[in-house]
């Protein structure tokens, strides 16, 4: 059961239906959910723990970021992506290099005809392949924390414009890259997806959009929480 609410409220608030500095009662949340106290509130320890909730003097509300956080953040992503990228080039096979072009490909086509399910599905996928390959569980657990920390913020708006269409030209450039086994490429790629993050982020935070709850802080809690594994964020 704490599984479970834990996943609702992540997928909540990665996907920002839960904004920043959202409260979140543990009173209110058991209630919306038809649970107890007691799973509400381990799920919420948990997500303090991953950053994405804090503690306050009045309970517990969504976490927010702030500019330092933002560039430590990009800096460690930039750092595990491109590990990630380049143990991945050594070790895929040539039908999954192939399969990740097709997919790289099916972003690009999924950005453009604002697809939101078959873009997430593809991404999805793109990074399982890669990240298997990597074959490095502790890189895998520290990038998706970090990930989902910052990149909740950059996919505040909708989807499906002008960043998200780079996005999966990166991932094109990425699977060409992996597949040519061009290390410099893979690097120039990571670093300047990275940039475009962060320079995104803080200017979000700049214009304290990110910082405003919704009028109806249970409005983004969908009942009928899934009781397996957590959502992953989107990844780069």
């Amino acid at each position: 059961m704490v599984d479970g609410v834990y996943a609702t409220l992540l997928s909540a608030i990665v996907e920002m239906r839960l904004g920043a500095r959202t409260p979140l009662s543990q009173n209110k949340l058991a209630a919306h959910l038809g649970v107890s106290r007691t799973p509400v509130r381990e799920a919420l320890l948990r997500l303090e723990r991953d950053g994405l909730v804090e503690r306050t003097d009045m309970g517990f509300v969504v976490a927010t970021i702030t500019p330092a956080e933002v560039n430590e953040a990009c800096d460690l992503l930039e750092l595990l992506d491109s590990y990630v990228y380049r143990r991945a080039a050594e070790t895929l096979s040539e039908a999954q290099l192939t399969e990740l072009l097709a997919l790289a490909a099916e972003l690009v086509r999924s950005a453009e005809a604002a697809d939101t399910g078959a873009w997430q599905a593809a991404d999805h996928r793109y990074h399982q392949i890669v990240m298997a390959a990597a074959n490095n569980r502790f890189v895998a657990g520290y990038l998706q924390q970090v990930r989902r920390r910052v990149q909740r913020f950059w996919l505040q708006e909708p989807l499906f414009d002008g960043r998200l269409r780079t996005c999966s030209q990166d991932h094109v450039a990425l699977a060409q890259a992996m597949t040519d086994a061009d290390e410099t490429v893979l690097g120039d790629t990571v670093r300047a997806h990275i940039g475009r993050m962060r320079r995104n982020v803080l200017d979000r935070l700049e214009s304290a959009g990110p910082l405003l709850p919704g009028t109806d802080p249970l409005a983004g809690v969908k009942v009928g929480y899934p009781r397996a594994t957590a959502p992953s964020a989107t990844g780069t």
